[in-house]
């Protein structure tokens, strides 16, 4: 479709809609919206804290103090059971060790166990009244 030379083309007028809030009306000398006005200004000045606040003379904060002086004072902090030198699982991982400083590949899991079929064949004769039957009995084993 071509247009033609003088014909007029309408633009469209643009309206424009104001809405001022959606549900109910915010009274801002309400509890409630002075307490979140409050959280937003500690939020934009950094001092807005969440949890409950820490009591310095609590015994859980001499705790963390001496564990604290400890890891300054040694370096490291030893936790949990301490290892006996000469029992049967030190041993091991001494031995396992050694074995890995000596280059020797250690396998890692179950140990592989081939199938094993083992197929037997007995003829079973059963009598009953006029009628012979053969039974052949077939098993099967796999570890």
């Amino acid at each position: 479709m071509k247009k033609a030379k003088n014909e007029v083309v309408e633009t469209p007028v643009t309206v424009e809609t104001q809405v001022s809030s959606i549900g109910r009306k915010i009274d801002p000398t309400s509890k409630r919206q002075q307490l979140l006005a409050k959280r937003e200004a500690a939020k934009a000045s950094g001092t807005f804290k969440k949890g409950r606040p820490v009591i310095g003379t609590s015994k859980r904060q001499e705790v963390l103090a001496k564990r604290k002086a400890k890891i300054e004072a040694n370096g490291e902090l030893k936790r949990g059971r301490p290892s006996v030198a000469g029992s049967k699982r030190q041993l091991a991982l001494e031995s396992k060790a050694a074995k890995l400083a000596s280059g020797e590949v250690i396998k890692k899991g179950r140990p592989k166990v081939e199938k094993v079929e083992a197929v037997t064949t007995d003829v079973v004769q059963l009598e009953k009244g006029d009628v012979t039957v053969e039974k052949a009995a077939k098993m099967k084993r796999k570890k």
